[in-house]
């Protein structure tokens, strides 16, 4: 965010609001523990400080999606070493067991939350012993800049490995009042089709896809998830399939996550309803559609039970905002 300025317009006149240090990194850590929705709504915060065997973690979340959110926190520019060290911190997760990583989360969620590690997961459909939904982690590189070359690494890693690694810097400017005024910046990663690749050309993956479909209809399910389904493929989004969920994803990046709908998940479903999540974040990020646009059009944002009918509205939503990409 170099170059970018503020002024406080009072009596008709400007005058520029003063640019101020980070004095630590363990403000913005401090910041995103108190609010992460600096980053992404519907993260919650489960450690900070984290021991791994890559080395501490700054802030340690899970998602709407069930899925760990590492959070590297650097008070300068970030980088190009930054993302060896997340890649690092991820793989040291993914290799921790079942018990330690309700050690590494006890002691801070006994002091922070009225809720266990399992008790959160159990809440989004998943759990530590049998987290078989290929939903990976999802890393954010935050800082104050970043290096010229950052940018691309991230976007390669996002495209080519399919890592979900997000970067997002902050300016702070003092109020004058001794207080600040923090500025977010959500640098995009756009994927980019693969030279001598047909894995891209199309939004709708199969037969995969239409085996999840027919679990939903299985399920009971059907009236709910194919409308969605059918309305997020006709507009151009991504329906990303996993074992026991659809992830409805923009073209641009599809690390991202527009629409959560889970299915062969229990935990979601509740006297005839599907708890799906719809980010609010995301269709801004991506769309420029505001939180009240969205939920205008789909009916609710956020935690969503959907019925037959609730489904119907958001695919005509989804329509409605989208039209053809």
């Amino acid at each position: 965010m170099s170059g970018i300025g503020l002024w406080r317009v009072s009596n008709q006149a400007p005058s520029r609001i003063t640019p101020s240090e980070i004095g630590l990194e363990r403000d913005l850590e401090t910041w995103i523990e108190h609010d992460p929705s600096l980053l992404e709504h519907g993260l919650t915060i489960i450690g900070r400080q984290i021991r791994l065997d890559g080395g501490p973690l700054d802030l340690l979340a899970i998602d709407q999606q069930g899925r760990f959110v590492l959070i590297e926190i650097k008070r300068d520019r970030l980088r190009r070493d930054v993302v060896v060290q997340a890649i690092d911190y991820a793989s040291s997760l993914e290799r921790m067991s079942a018990d330690d990583l309700r050690r590494c989360c006890s002691g801070y969620l006994q002091q922070k939350s009225a809720k266990s590690l399992d008790e959160l997961l159990h809440e989004r459909g998943t759990s530590l012993d049998e987290n078989d939904d290929g939903l990976g982690v999802v890393i954010y590189l935050v800082g104050t800049g970043v290096d010229a070359h950052l940018d691309r690494m991230v976007s390669y890693l996002s495209d080519r490995a399919e890592l979900a690694i997000r970067v997002v810097t902050f300016s702070v400017f003092s109020d004058g009042a001794g207080g600040a005024i923090l500025a977010r910046e959500i640098h995009e990663q756009v994927d980019t089709p693969r030279l001598n690749s047909s894995s891209t050309t199309g939004r709708r993956p199969a037969p995969v896809a239409d085996e999840l479909l027919a679990k939903a209809d299985r399920l009971g399910l059907g009236d709910i998830v194919r409308p969605i389904y059918e309305a997020s493929v006709e507009v151009g989004l991504y329906a990303q399939p996993h074992s026991k969920s659809f992830k409805i994803a923009p073209p641009q990046n599809r690390s991202y996550c527009l629409i959560y709908v889970p299915i062969d998940r229990p935990e979601h479903i509740h006297e005839g309803t599907l708890g799906l999540w719809i980010a609010t974040d995301a269709f801004a990020h991506f769309f420029n559609i505001t939180e009240r646009e969205l939920a205008d059009a789909l009916g609710g944002v956020g935690r969503v039970y959907a019925n037959a009918d609730t489904a119907r509205r958001i695919a005509s939503g989804l329509r409605e905002l989208l039209g053809t990409l």
